[in-house]
């Protein structure tokens, strides 16, 4: 019996679908519907896949909660704040209400730890290390560890450089570029 709760993906994108971040978790421990991901190709036509879908679906440009939707087999959970569109893949076997709890979680711990009640596309790239923490601090190999937003918050927010001085934006700007380019 399988008692450790998963998630197949975090992805984030923007309004037009182009990838701000994701991290596929298709580990040899990993349901054959995560181990298809593995590739590049097969994440940015499910990527495109559920854009698509969403897009179908989407009236207004900010969502108060989470959203579902099966696409390709997979069950999505996501949030649109914005021009960002937060989504979480999971197996079709997974519990929806803990897919939710992840992505709520993700969510309302990047508002606390960048001190904002709206994020948008710019200062998720702009504090791009923010959104490495918390995805590092919630989830490991795919196995969901921590869903209190306060409590990722607290341990990333040390981690967060102050980009106050001149070389420390310089680094985080180099840093950024590299992740948006190869991404």
């Amino acid at each position: 019996m399988n008692f450790l709760h998963r998630i197949q993906a975090i992805i984030i994108i923007d309004d037009m679908g182009n990838r701000i971040f994701c991290k596929y978790y298709t580990g040899e421990d990993t349901s054959d519907a995560s181990k298809a991901l593995a590739g590049l190709d097969a994440q940015k036509a499910l990527e495109k896949s559920i854009h698509q879908h969403i897009s179908k679906l989407k009236t207004n440009t900010y969502t108060l909660g989470s959203e579902l939707a099966v696409v390709e087999g997979h069950s999505v959970v996501y949030m649109i704040c914005n021009d960002v569109w937060f989504i979480v893949l999971g197996d079709t076997k997974e519990n929806e209400v803990i897919l939710c709890n992840v992505l709520e979680t993700l969510v309302r711990a990047l508002k606390e730890e960048l001190d904002t009640h709206i994020i948008s596309t710019g200062l998720l790239l702009k504090e791009y290390q923010a959104i490495l923490f918390t995805v590092d601090e919630m989830i490991d190999q795919g196995i969901i560890l921590q869903l209190n937003a306060a409590n990722i918050a607290e341990v990333v927010a040390p981690y967060l450089v102050d980009t106050s001085s001149e070389t420390a934006r310089k680094t985080l700007s180099t840093v950024n570029r590299y992740f948006r380019d190869n991404l």
